[in-house]
């Protein structure tokens, strides 16, 4: 097994290492007169160290076995499922003061509307708005469904309202979606039983409940009745979705899902060459991950 996977892992870990063993050196220097800067700098440099280890550990497993292959995955994810969750909070904080707009870029491409998740709004879609304006793609719109704990039947038709607003805006009667978490079952009932026909050419889910998934047992609201894998809504959707051919369905999974369970449950009718499955990315993490706005990319590229 290499111990540096590749250059840049080597830089960031030397980087990180540096970083916990400054805060260490602060944390011996001020500990006699500053307690309060001592813990501080102590937690930094041993948070460092930790981001620095699983960060490594994560890039060498590739050269280890499954068994032990698959907790290095999942402690990586979970690692970096708490920063997501923060950004989450930050961006929920900040939310009323920036104002949320459709982003437009040069090319003339065809509309993309995100449809976010359970408890969450359009904000959280920042960072992939971004990166897919970047590439060329637009005009791109989110959405906030409201009330967190409706049934996903009603989200729908506010997603139904939502294209026909696009629609009039653009001119276009065609609308790729992307959805996350729920958003994603959301979209799926809004093409199968709302839609027009070859109104929705792409269909993209990230994380999506589309069979339904365990966690949604503990959930509260409507909404998370919906999501559970023997619900009437679930039943309903795999029939509808059988008569969707013009629609190209894409779905991205990820095993170290903690609220997807199982993690399987986020494909559903799409074509092999169209499903993507991580081994190391959060649920909450996939709203901020590189690798999945590059699959995003790649995918609208083919419409």
């Amino acid at each position: 097994m290499r111990l540096f996977v590749d250059r840049r892992a080597l830089v960031q870990y030397c980087v990180l290492l540096f970083g916990s063993l400054f805060c260490s050196l602060v944390a011996r220097m001020a500990s006699e007169n500053f307690y309060p800067l001592a813990f501080f700098s102590f937690v930094m440099a041993v948070l460092f160290a930790w981001i620095a280890v699983v960060r490594e550990a994560n890039e060498a497993a590739i050269y280890m076995s499954d068994s032990m292959r698959r907790p290095v995955h999942w402690i990586y994810a979970e690692t970096f499922e708490i920063f997501a969750l923060i950004v989450l909070g930050f961006l929920r904080v900040t939310s009323p003061f920036r104002k949320s707009q459709s982003i437009s870029c040069a090319f003339n491409t065809r509309p993309i509307l995100l449809v976010h998740g359970y408890l969450n709004a359009g904000h959280v879609w920042d960072f992939h708005k971004k990166i897919l304006a970047k590439n060329g793609f637009g005009p791109i719109y989110t959405i906030d469904l409201g009330h967190p704990f409706q049934s996903i039947r009603s989200y729908a038709l506010k997603v139904q309202e939502k294209a026909r607003q696009i629609a009039k805006e653009t001119g276009s009667s065609e609308l790729n979606i992307i959805g996350h978490s729920m958003g994603g079952l959301v979209s799926y009932y809004y093409v199968a039983k709302l839609a027009q026909a070859y109104s929705v050419p792409q269909l993209i889910t990230i994380g999506s409940p589309l069979q339904g998934t365990l966690i949604a047992k503990i959930g509260i609201g409507q909404c998370a009745r919906d999501m559970r894998p023997d619900s009437e809504l679930i039943r309903e959707i795999h029939v509808a979705i059988e008569s969707c051919s013009d629609v190209t369905f894409y779905n991205i999974a990820t095993r170290t899902d903690e609220l997807v369970v199982p993690y399987t449950s986020a494909i559903f009718k799409s074509e092999p060459q169209h499903q993507l499955c991580f081994d190391d990315i959060g649920h909450a993490s996939l709203l901020f991950s590189k690798r999945v706005s590059n699959q995003l990319c790649a995918w609208l590229q083919k419409s």
